[in-house]
């Protein structure tokens, strides 16, 4: 579930958080380090299970509706097509999905009135009346319905503010997750084992992530130096925390990690400028990441191996 994308975003956000502590310890950084990746898959099985309690919210519905002395028209059109939907069905039968929920303790954050608020929201798309009236409905619909019922949630405030309340690392992570729920309603059906193919990829978290966590907190002096030479008509104490942060991880990439490319290296960091620190910050990394790079190449620091890396 997590690129290295989101693995470079968790190890800023711990470097950061660590510099503000004071702590010298890095065991301290390490282990908020990997809580915050676990973080990030509670989410998700948390994201699922909102979307299976809310889609199931249908049949409460349907059963109010079914039993009212006086229906209306509206009333009598209330069908169980979404409760029914088979994707549902499987993830609703699904012992060990919800085992594992209830051992992250994740049916105690359910906020039932949050539940009705956006099932109540969903059935007022266009979407939904058309997908009860459609018919025969095909497989890739019933998918695609779940994941316009998880738009639609995402579209509420409240939700997003829900979630926040519950994770710092919720909005940093919509992104990946939703990502991972659309991939994992495409396979809940064939693979019961679907919530596992989310787990975060070890390689990335442990041989990639930690390892430039601790490159970072081990060699912060002299990357401090290699920065400050090439700080032209700028004060060090005028770069910004997280821009020399940025560039800290950027030289560690380059000396330590030969599989990845600089070009990769530069735009993710770059990217993660524009994303996180000033308005000025992102051609400011560019500017210093580049110079470094090709002092570092002609030093014989950066040694890239691999298919089309040596060149760089």
């Amino acid at each position: 579930m997590l690129s290295r994308h989101n693995i470079r975003i968790k190890v800023l956000q711990t470097l950061y958080a660590y510099s503000q502590s004071g702590h010298t310890d890095s065991s301290i950084a390490e282990k908020e380090y990997l809580k915050s990746v676990d973080e990030s898959y509670r989410l998700y099985l948390l994201n699922m299970l909102y979307l299976l309690t809310v889609a199931d919210y249908s049949k409460v519905d349907y059963d109010i509706k079914s039993k009212k002395f006086r229906p209306t028209e509206e009333d009598k059109k209330a069908t169980l097509r979404l409760y029914e939907n088979p994707v549902l069905t499987s993830l609703r039968e699904n012992d060990s999905f919800l085992y594992r929920t209830k051992k992250e303790k994740l049916p105690k954050l359910i906020d039932e009135d949050l539940v009705r608020k956006l099932y109540q929201q969903f059935v007022r798309q266009d979407y939904h009346k058309s997908y009860q009236e459609m018919n025969p409905v095909p497989v890739k619909e019933h998918q695609y319905c779940l994941v316009n019922l998880y738009k639609t949630m995402l579209s509420e405030e409240y939700f997003l503010d829900h979630l926040e309340d519950i994770s710092t690392t919720s909005e940093d992570d919509q992104s990946l997750i939703f990502g991972a729920l659309k991939r994992s309603v495409r396979s809940i059906e064939e693979d019961e084992d679907f919530f596992l193919l989310q787990l975060p990829n070890e390689e990335f978290v442990h041989d990639f992530g930690k390892e430039l966590l601790y490159k970072v907190i081990r060699h912060n002096d002299e990357l401090q130096d290699l920065i400050v030479e090439k700080l032209k008509n700028w004060n060090e104490d005028r770069v910004a925390v997280l821009d020399m942060m940025l560039l800290k991880l950027g030289i560690c990439e380059f000396m330590y990690f030969p599989s990845i490319p600089t070009k990769v290296t530069i735009n993710e960091y770059v990217g993660l400028a524009k994303d996180y620190s000033t308005d000025k910050s992102k051609r400011f990394i560019n500017g210093i990441l580049d110079r470094l790079m090709k002092d570092l190449t002609e030093q014989g620091l950066i040694n890239k191996e691999g298919r089309g890396l040596k060149e760089n």
